[in-house]
């Protein structure tokens, strides 16, 4: 007759999973990275929102002060500088996220390996899980948006070549 009682003293799967000393260095090191590239990120966030509103100023003194033989300077308007500083406010927009993962993933971590806490090394993962989800999301975005691209390209250069 078959037994199938499971013995109390096996460890479930996830409780054999161990953080030994090479893993916690490379834990430390990797948390020091990513504290150092969020802050970094943090930074040129900064540097693009004040660069944006900087941008449509320097864009609306250009067409103010540039000629066309074509015509009015489109840049004149100042709806091109609007639409350049919503352009750059837009990439900030999105590079605040992943440097606010990686920030968050580098102090929780360090928090977690100079505690010993289970709870804040869980929670540094889920922010290395969110760095990643949100860099997949983006770049397949990006892929659908080149392949739109092209095929607009390709459908554009159809009906030009049939004219």
């Amino acid at each position: 007759m078959e037994n199938y009682e499971t013995a109390a003293a096996t460890p479930l799967p996830e409780e054999t999973l161990q953080v030994n000393a090479p893993i916690k260095n490379y834990l430390s090191e990797s948390a020091k990275w990513a504290r150092f590239l969020g802050i970094v990120g943090f930074t040129f966030v900064g540097f693009m929102v004040v660069g944006a509103f900087f941008m449509g100023t320097f864009m609306n003194f250009l067409g103010r002060n540039q000629t066309y033989e074509a015509g009015d300077n489109p840049f004149a308007s100042g709806a091109a500088s609007l639409a350049m500083a919503g352009y750059i406010l837009l990439l900030a927009l999105l590079y605040f996220f992943p440097s606010l993962y990686l920030y968050q993933f580098g102090t929780k971590t360090q928090n977690a390996l100079r505690r010993n806490e289970q709870f804040d090394l869980t929670a540094a993962f889920s922010r290395l899980k969110s760095f990643f989800k949100f860099f997949g999301i983006l770049t397949a975005v990006f892929l659908v948006l080149y392949g739109a691209g092209l095929l607009m390209m390709l459908v554009f250069g159809a009906f030009m070549n049939g004219r």
